[in-house]
């Protein structure tokens, strides 16, 4: 399936809305409030190791590219690395954070991410195409009962984009007539 000119910027700004961050002025994380655990998400640096360890893949969604398995929350880093060379690279000062955030443009995904504490965590993969698809097999271009055959029906739903949430991560569907138009795994942050 490809994207039309028209769809591309829907999809796009979409991308933006998924992103997990509380977008600019709506938090204020300045360098002494984001290091203590459980107050912010300056918790994740410390929780991060552990969460990858203590939760199966069951308990988290989980995107895999390649081999590579892509865990909200995670460092990016590495994961980036292990991807390979984008096809390109956005970065812009992060209004949520203190540092810069970053889109890694691959075939078929954009992996999104925020910085924290001077390192770069995976906040979202966007599906961009049908050229991937989730590890149940769910893709741009399925329908509703694709998605519930997947992952049931333990969602919730606004203005067509179900989310189901496992642990700090989740998975949101975009279905517009009747067609899946948007996928996207996206990471949960601590509350304030």
């Amino acid at each position: 399936m490809k994207i039309s000119h028209k769809l591309l910027p829907l999809l796009l700004a979409l991308a933006l809305c998924l992103a997990p961050l509380t977008g600019c002025g709506g938090n204020d994380n300045s360098q002494a409030g984001a290091g203590s655990a459980g107050n912010t998400a300056g918790g994740q640096e410390d929780q991060t190791g552990a969460a990858e360890d203590s939760e199966s893949s069951q308990d988290l969604f989980i995107f895999t590219s390649n081999g590579v398995e892509i865990r909200m929350n995670a460092e990016a880093d590495p994961v980036v690395a292990a991807l390979g060379e984008p096809i390109s690279t956005f970065e812009s000062p992060s209004c949520a954070f203190q540092g810069t955030d970053y889109i890694y443009t691959y075939d078929g995904f954009q992996l999104n991410t925020y910085p924290l504490n001077d390192v770069n965590y995976v906040s979202s993969v966007v599906f961009t195409s049908d050229a991937v698809a989730t590890a149940e097999g769910l893709e741009i271009g399925g329908t509703l009962e694709d998605m519930v055959a997947a992952y049931g029906e333990d969602y919730t739903e606004a203005y067509g984009e179900y989310t189901y949430t496992r642990g700090d991560s989740q998975l949101a569907v975009l279905i517009e007539e009747g067609t899946i138009t948007s996928i996207a795994y996206q990471a949960v942050l601590p509350e304030q």
